[in-house]
């Protein structure tokens, strides 16, 4: 048996004399430090995080473990971005979050704070009957818009680059600090 498999090894084709033992070497450490941390002078990949102020959870929305990317993602976007109120989950659209990846890293903001995603209808008419701020027909009630802010960033610079770029709904609420977005018609609209 040990036989057999001595003569195997001695059957196989000579290694390639054209690479070095050196550059053999290396190229073998290189793959091998693929997917460690950043060393000094390096660039690391860093995600951007998402911190829901109503559940107090924190995820990366992009990166390895990201929620952004896909339908791979939409169970632990729905999840994310749940109705606080009634902990009822919406299909919240990646196109969504992408866009508020895209917004952060236009920014170069590495956090993003959620104050609403996905509103279970009942919530949104519990909000609306005590005069808050909510549309009858809200998109959050569809799970196409999400309320956020960057911290360190200004809501009036925020809601002005979004006006430029984002193809749906963007609303300013200037006292409250915070922009909403949604994939709804092209408009805009000014709340406190």
């Amino acid at each position: 048996m040990l036989t057999l498999a001595l003569a195997a090894v001695l059957a196989q084709a000579p290694p390639d004399s054209t690479a070095s033992k050196k550059d053999s070497y290396l190229a073998d450490k290189q793959s091998a430090r693929a997917g460690k941390p950043a060393r000094a002078g390096q660039r690391a990949d860093q995600p951007v995080w998402a911190n829901n102020l109503r559940t107090h959870e924190i995820r990366a929305l992009t990166g390895p473990s990201g929620i952004a990317e896909d339908q791979r993602g939409e169970a632990d976007r729905s999840a994310f971005f749940r109705c606080w109120f009634t902990h009822g989950q919406g299909p919240i659209p990646a196109a969504l979050v992408a866009r508020i990846v895209a917004t952060a890293a236009h920014f170069d903001v590495r956090e993003v704070r959620i104050i609403s995603g996905y509103r279970a209808p009942k919530y949104n008419l519990l909000l609306a009957k005590k005069g808050h701020e909510v549309a009858n027909n809200s998109q959050h009630t569809e799970a196409n818009a999400i309320d956020f802010f960057l911290p360190g960033v200004e809501t009036r610079a925020l809601y002005d680059w979004l006006l430029g770029v984002h193809p749906g709904g963007v609303g300013f609420y200037p006292v409250s600090e915070f922009v909403h977005i949604d994939l709804g018609r092209k408009r805009t609209w000014r709340g406190t």
